[in-house]
């Protein structure tokens, strides 16, 4: 999913945390990964940009435990979001 510049990738290991997550249970494939990138794509481009950080890809890594999204270029993160 790209928006602004930034491609933001969610690798198979963090397509199966997401969908372990009760907010996204039952949820089927590729549309869990489509809808999760796409409802966020616009506010994590806009707030990545206000960071500074360069256009490119972006890895989002998941943590079910913290309901959190780590936003990451080159295995650094970048910036943290609530999911």
């Amino acid at each position: 999913m790209s928006r602004d510049g930034y491609a933001f990738v969610l690798e198979r290991p963090d397509v199966d945390k997401l969908k372990a997550m009760s907010d996204f249970e039952g949820r089927e494939e590729p549309a869990v990964a489509e809808d999760f990138l796409r409802f966020r794509a616009e506010s994590w481009a806009d707030i990545l940009a206000s960071a500074g950080a360069e256009p490119g890809e972006i890895g989002v890594k998941i943590d079910p435990h913290q309901k959190k999204a780590h936003l990451k270029r080159a295995e650094r993160v970048v910036i943290t979001a609530d999911i």
